[in-house]
């Protein structure tokens, strides 16, 4: 950790601007805020921004809850654009998933536990790949200058800890599990309990009933294909849902959204190294990375007529690309239910 190194890329500067990578998740969340704290600690007026939107239920429980000062770029970008440093906490420049302009603006500080092919053009740069959450990476900053944790920070740390690790059970680190139980003595235990168990809009469950009707297994694999949908976290979501399925030890999930497939992929495999199989997956077609379990990408689909094809071609793509003697033949989830004879359904049948 080079805290002088931080500090320095930092000093001289009125305004800092943390850019969050589009459609942030909760590690992003946690990670900008404690970034924005400690520019703050060195003087400056600092300002968190995302692109995309909060689809994600407990997302946006957590921004309103924690009262997160959050503004979104749709908003308000040309006035934001006249600050005089730049942040990016949990994405890269040029990554693909995140709105900082990366061809007009040199990005000062970028901190990220996602792997890179180069290394990020920026004064300030710590990636480490092993790093479970991006949170602890920053958190450990916040610590070494002695800030203070509020409530409201502490329980947006550990919110996100416990939601990019799942409950520790998916790439934790020992670092990850310490800072959890550093910061869980200030957290507000019924405001966590809120955000982790949201109320939730109908239009979650017409996605989730649509993804059922849609979602295609294998021995070990699943694949689904929701078509339009109203946001990318609606299809992170329901990867999320289907890699919990007993058996399946990789699920690959893809929408669209205007102009754009996003797709996400999970597996159960510590050793997986689902960023690699993404970005193999899209190719010159598309941006994608990750880290060891969960992987995002985009490609570009300009319209609906062209999204069948496409789907298509991933699904192809994909079984090859897990190495398999012979892929995995594909069927629809819900063939499975067709075939079982439901005596309960049955009986309630009129006669």
């Amino acid at each position: 950790m080079d805290l002088k190194g931080l500090e320095e890329s930092l000093a001289g500067g009125r305004r800092l601007l943390v850019y969050l990578h589009d459609n942030p998740d909760p590690d992003c969340l946690a990670a900008g805020w404690l970034l924005a704290s400690v520019g703050k600690s060195f003087g400056l007026k600092p300002v968190l921004v995302y692109g995309g939107r909060l689809g994600r239920a407990e997302n946006r429980v957590m921004v309103k809850l924690l009262k997160i000062p959050l503004r979104s770029l749709e908003k308000s970008r040309p006035r934001l654009l006249k600050s005089d440093r730049f942040a990016m906490v949990d994405s890269q420049p040029g990554a693909g998933n995140n709105s900082f302009p990366h061809q007009s603006r040199r990005c000062h500080v970028v901190i990220d536990h996602h792997p890179s092919k180069t290394r990020p053009t920026a004064d300030f740069v710590d990636i480490q790949p092993d790093m479970g959450c991006c949170t602890t990476m920053v958190l450990a900053y916040h610590q070494a200058l002695g800030l203070e944790l509020s409530a409201d920070l502490a329980t947006a740390v550990a919110y996100a800890i416990i939601s990019e690790t799942q409950d520790m059970g998916r790439e934790t680190t020992r670092a990850d599990q310490e800072a959890y139980m550093q910061v869980f003595p200030k957290v507000r235990l019924r405001v966590l309990g809120s955000i982790r168990h949201p109320v939730r809009s109908r239009a979650y469950f017409q996605n989730v009933a649509r993804a059922m009707s849609r979602v295609m297994v294998g021995r070990h694999t699943c694949v689904c294909h929701m078509g339009p949908v109203e946001s990318a976290e609606v299809v992170a979501e329901v990867a999320d849902l289907f890699a919990a399925m007993e058996r399946i030890s990789w699920c690959m999930v893809s929408g669209l959204v205007p102009g754009q497939i996003h797709i996400s992929m999970r597996s159960r495999r510590p050793e997986a190294r689902a960023e690699r199989i993404m970005r193999q997956l899209l190719g010159r077609q598309g941006k994608g990375g990750g880290h060891g379990m969960i992987a995002g990408g985009l490609m570009s689909c300009a319209c609906l007529e062209d999204y069948p094809e496409r789907a298509k071609y991933l699904t192809e793509r994909f079984l090859k690309l897990l190495g398999r003697r012979q892929p995995e033949r594909l069927h629809l989830l819900l063939e499975e239910v067709a075939d079982c004879a439901n005596p309960i359904l049955a009986r309630a049948e009129p006669e």
